[in-house]
């Protein structure tokens, strides 16, 4: 079930907000809280609840473990592992197999056609949350959870469940039993909502469209423009898709009582590739640093040591993303990046012209590294690439063919495209946060009253559009 779809919007968040407003009991409220979510994931793939199920409580019983006896690490190790197999087994095997299989062509293994694997939604999130139960509790930073349906709870609460943020333990442990519900928190979270459902619905859905639409023509068809109109549009619309989701999470945990810390920070804004990880996905960047970099020994044992923690990382947080060689290239080009801006100190370079101009580059960077995370590795990927800075002829080809770009005239005569792009570009900087008006109880009123209408607009727009409109696609489901 989609946050952004009539079935989740009309009925499922109304029924569970009335009947867990009307329960006082902050215990039932929270068994609401865990039923609605586990519904919820049923609601798409009934039989990976129990899947879930059994992931409670496994950890369950591994954190109290590690609480009781001296041997921590042999079980933190085990409870580790059986988290990560799990994730592997759904995620991996078949990748993997695929690795031996072009490795050793007499070895031919079908476990992954056989067994009829589909990878649950969401696993490599809540996976990730389970692992930060477990590390928290063996460094001590809380107690294991005694009650199982709290635990339960944190690893499957619907708003986060399915594409983050990822939420760590030590973040939200006192929230579950301790949170207050105001209606300052329920109208700011509607608000959050709203918008993040906006994103998702009349920005990143109509970039999708015509996205999908150029990247599935024949390659031939288009030239540079079209090219760029590609990339870029890519770029904004997993920024509006992901952030999208993120704040209606944020959102939606707020009116439950929850802060959700934040997971985008205007990215596209970044002054560097290592600034641009500082802004991006930031709740899956701080569990790479807390529970993986730093413990490899982050940046304290040397240059070289610090160059294979950041490859390291960043080779994983392409693996995370999914099992292909794509994904861990982009993974590994963003820490490569990194390493040379460190290797550079250009952080500390990043001044006047040469900033604007580095800002400038990191962007165009960073739309070139999300063509290969949409497209793959193979030829026609490097060709798109060349075709985007004017290349005629290709490195792999001697034929040549003239450049006929077919969609310009359809591109130039889509408004509405155009407008959509044009304010998915402006906001995606925080340029508006630095407008100062005067402070008067009448500009105040106001903005609120001008607020609450543009709010009311957006969210009229979005219901009238997803009633119209089947096209509604998730890019981080896969991931």
């Amino acid at each position: 079930m989609l946050f952004s779809s009539i079935t989740f919007i009309g009925f499922f968040l109304p029924a569970v907000i009335l009947l867990y407003f009307i329960i006082p009991n902050r215990t039932y409220k929270n068994i609401v809280l865990l039923v609605s979510s586990l519904l919820f994931y049923a609601w798409g793939e009934p039989k990976f609840v129990f899947l879930m199920m059994g992931s409670i409580l496994i950890n369950y019983l591994m954190g109290i473990l590690i609480e009781k006896y001296e041997r921590k690490k042999l079980i933190l190790t085990t409870a580790i592992s059986i988290n990560l197999c799990i994730l592997f087994i759904f995620k991996y095997l078949g990748f993997t197999c695929a690795i031996f299989d072009g490795l050793i062509e007499s070895l031919h293994i079908k476990v992954l056609q056989d067994l009829n694997l589909v990878m649950p939604i969401g696993i490599s999130f809540y996976t990730f949350q389970t692992i930060t139960y477990i590390v928290d509790v063996y460094r001590g930073q809380v107690s294991a959870q005694k009650n199982i349906l709290n635990l339960g709870l944190y690893i499957t609460f619907f708003p986060q469940l399915i594409a983050g943020p990822i939420v760590r333990y030590h973040d939200i442990n006192q929230q579950i039993e301790n949170r207050k519900e105001t209606i300052e928190k329920i109208s700011e979270g509607l608000q959050r909502f709203i918008i993040g459902l906006a994103k998702k619905v009349l920005i990143a859905n109509n970039l999708a469209i015509v996205c999908d639409s150029i990247y599935d023509t024949d390659y031939f068809a288009y030239g540079t423009f079209t090219a760029w109109i590609a990339a870029i549009s890519y770029a904004l619309q997993i920024y509006y898709d992901f952030s999208g989701y993120s704040d209606m999470a944020i959102g939606l945990a707020k009116i439950f009582g929850f802060n959700i810390l934040e997971n985008f920070n205007y990215p596209y804004a970044a002054k560097s590739v290592t600034d641009f990880w500082k802004r991006w996905h930031i709740s899956l960047t701080n569990f790479f640093r807390d529970y993986v970099y730093i413990p490899l020994g982050g940046n304290r044992k040397g240059k070289k040591r610090t160059m294979f923690n950041r490859i390291t990382v960043f080779f994983l947080t392409g693996l995370w993303h999914g099992a292909a060689w794509h994904f861990i290239a982009w993974g590994l080009l963003h820490g490569l990046t990194m390493v040379a801006e460190r290797a550079l100190k250009l952080n500390e370079k990043l001044k006047g012209v040469f900033s604007i101009f580095y800002r400038a580059f990191t962007l165009m960077l960073i739309t070139i590294f999300w063509v290969i995370f949409r497209n793959g590795i193979d030829k026609t990927v490097w060709r798109f690439i060349l075709k985007m800075f004017g290349g005629n002829y290709t490195v792999f080809s001697k034929s040549y063919r003239p450049i006929v770009d077919t969609n310009l005239f359809w591109f130039e005569c889509d408004t509405k495209f155009f407008i959509v792009i044009t304010i998915a570009i402006a906001f995606c900087f925080p340029w508006w946060k630095k407008i100062t008006l005067p402070q008067s109880p009448l500009i105040t009123n106001s903005l609120s009253i001008i607020k609450c209408l543009v709010i009311i607009l957006l969210f009229v727009l979005c219901t009238a559009y997803l009633a119209n409109n089947t096209y509604n696609p998730f890019i981080y489901f896969r991931f």
